[in-house]
């Protein structure tokens, strides 16, 4: 009886990010390939003939991963395809949810720290029955209350701009920005409190929300 091995493309610009997710892979018995561009993964591909490709949201100059993955998909239509990144959802590398083709799995990188859970995972997407795995998604209920605007003014806040310099920025008024900090602290629940810093408090959920806090 012949014995197949799958094949596992994994497209990531961080060499170390990259040897760990296919040395996960290749332990669990697949056959991997790491490349570190969108340009690396169009050459390497079609002698790999993959089964999967794990491809990360940011992989440096060139093409990112999203547009690897729409390429992919017109030319590759039956390798499964999962955006694997430490961005909570596309919104927070400049994208939006419409740019994850329908069909294509989105999984946050800190399933890495439990192996067996993540190689179950690739597992069920590999298999003939995947379901539509969108971790993405799930962070952008989390934002059903927040507006564009409130979402990018948290961006800022995270990157340690104060409120002058965000008003500066947005060429609005101070006080403009102190009544958006407002809706901000109501959408995301966040009660006054002597024991808490409310601007904190909104910096810590959003990054914990978008994954952000090393980006």
């Amino acid at each position: 009886m012949t014995v197949f091995t799958r094949k596992v493309l994994v497209v990531e610009d961080d060499q170390f990010m990259g040897s760990l997710i296919s040395q996960a892979l290749s332990n669990a018995g697949f056959e991997t390939k790491h490349v570190i561009s969108a340009v690396e993964a169009k050459r390497s591909i079609g002698a790999l003939d993959p089964d999967i490709a794990l491809i990360d949201i940011d992989l440096g100059d060139g093409p990112n991963g999203i547009d690897l993955v729409h390429m992919l998909l017109r030319i590759y239509p039956g390798v499964k395809l999962v955006i694997l990144s430490t961005l909570a959802d596309a919104k927070s590398a400049g994208l939006g949810a419409l740019d994850v083709p329908a069909g294509v799995t989105y999984l946050r990188k800190s399933l890495i720290h439990d192996v067996n859970e993540f190689i179950s995972t690739i597992e069920l997407v590999i298999g003939d029955n995947n379901p539509e795995i969108r971790q993405d998604l799930e962070v952008a209920r989390q934002f059903d209350g927040v507006s564009k605007v409130q979402r990018e003014i948290l961006h800022m806040m995270s990157l340690g701009l104060s409120n002058r310099e965000i008003a500066s920025r947005r060429k609005v008024s101070l006080s403009n920005i102190e009544q958006r900090l407002t809706e901000i602290y109501k959408a995301l629940e966040i009660a006054k409190s002597e024991a808490t810093v409310p601007r904190v408090e909104a910096i810590l959920k959003y990054l914990s929300m978008t994954g952000t806090a090393k980006h």
